[in-house]
Order: C-alpha cells, then sequence, then structure tokens
C-alpha cells in the first residue's frame, strides 16, 4: 500500500458490487522496479456496514475512508472475483502455522533421524485435522477456538472408564450448565453420519 498505489485506488472507477458491501476493480499498475506492467485486483470493503473488515484505510478524504482496500498482484488470467477469493482464502495460512508452532508444538521436537522426525510432523498434522474437524463439526462455532481454549471447555475434566451391563462407560464430572453443554456436544457427534474422505497426499 504505497502512496502510488493508494493514488490508483483514489482515482479507481468501475467499481464492482460484491455481496455483503464488498466491491471489487482491476487496474494494470507498474512499479518503477518491474520491467512491465502487472495486473492489480483491488477490493474495498465498507466500513460502516462491516467495522470488523480487514485492509487498509486511505485517509484522503471523508468518502474514501468509508472503506478498507486490499490489493494482490496476479499474473492468472482468471476473473477478478476468483482471484480474490482464492487469496483471500490463503491469506489465513500464516494464523494456521502460528498454531501449529505454539498450540501442537510443531517447532519443539527434533528427532535423529530424517523418517522418524516426518512421522512425528505427520502425527501432529493428523492431530490438528481432528481438532479442526471436532471444531467444524461438533462446535459449529463462528469463531476459532485455539487448543488450549478447546483443552479448557472440552477436554480437562475429571473422568473414569467404567463398566456396566457389558457396556463401557465414560463417566465426565461435570454439572449444571456445563454438564448440558457436553451432552449436547456427544448427541452432535451421534446424529452425524457423515463419513469423510482422508487424503494421505
Amino acid at each position: 500500500m504505497y502512496p502510488t498505489i493508494k493514488r490508483e485506488l483514489r482515482s479507481l472507477k468501475g467499481w464492482i458490487k460484491l455481496k455483503n458491501c464488498i466491491e471489487i476493480a482491476e487496474f494494470e499498475y507498474q512499479s518503477p522496479e518491474w520491467k512491465k506492467s502487472r495486473r492489480m485486483i483491488a477490493v474495498r470493503k465498507n466500513i460502516g456496514v462491516l467495522p470488523k473488515a480487514t485492509g487498509k484505510l486511505l485517509l484522503f478524504d471523508e468518502p474514501v475512508t468509508a472503506y478498507r482496500y486490499n490489493v494482490y498482484v496476479s499474473n492468472l488470467d482468471l476473473p477478478a472475483e476468483q482471484i480474490w477469493l482464492s487469496y483471500k482464502d490463503r491469506a489465513d495460512a500464516e494464523n494456521r502455522i502460528k498454531e501449529l508452532k505454539y498450540d501442537f508444538g510443531l517447532e519443539s521436537f527434533f528427532m535423529h533421524k530424517f523418517w522418524v522426525t516426518e512421522a512425528v510432523f505427520r502425527m501432529i498434522m493428523v492431530a490438528y485435522n481432528i481438532m479442526s474437524l471436532f471444531r467444524q463439526v461438533v462446535l459449529k462455532s463462528k469463531s476459532r477456538a485455539t487448543l488450549s481454549t478447546l483443552r479448557f471447555k472440552c477436554l480437562a475434566f475429571e473422568s473414569w472408564i467404567s463398566k456396566h451391563a457389558g457396556k463401557t462407560i465414560l463417566n465426565i464430572s461435570a454439572i449444571g450448565k456445563k454438564r448440558r453443554w457436553l451432552d449436547g456436544l456427544f448427541d452432535i457427534v451421534k446424529q452425524n453420519d457423515r463419513s469423510f474422505y482422508f487424503s494421505n497426499a
């Protein structure tokens, strides 16, 4: 978001409206350091309607500061909206990497043999994917709880396993609202009959 890019955005015409008060446009731009101009995809979000929208403010005048802007450079021969959706989904990758490092200990192990290190890495990824699936299918929460939060809310309970009438029973020490909430989670698991495809790629 250099001043030259901001000037381009300020004079940009032909914004196309998408859903949720988001608009998109594209333009050609050539930096002094580039040999040729490149395709730029600009996205702006109305912060009056979407106060938590990500992006940069231009801070030129009042109408322009009503939006937050993102700009993407691309050489893909695809519609602007499709390019934005592709980049937008990847923009959250840094947060996933941080979660793997700090919650799942991805950077705190080292084995003397390469194949053992790879095996540990793959098991960490399996654990991460299981917890992600739990968040999506069971919790169905809009906020993305970290592993430490899930551990406190869902896993850190006094419990014991017993057998009665030929059945294995998990006994959890929880009462009141917490008990009803946990029972609801188990009901969601029982009712969910979706099958999942797992890739080993």
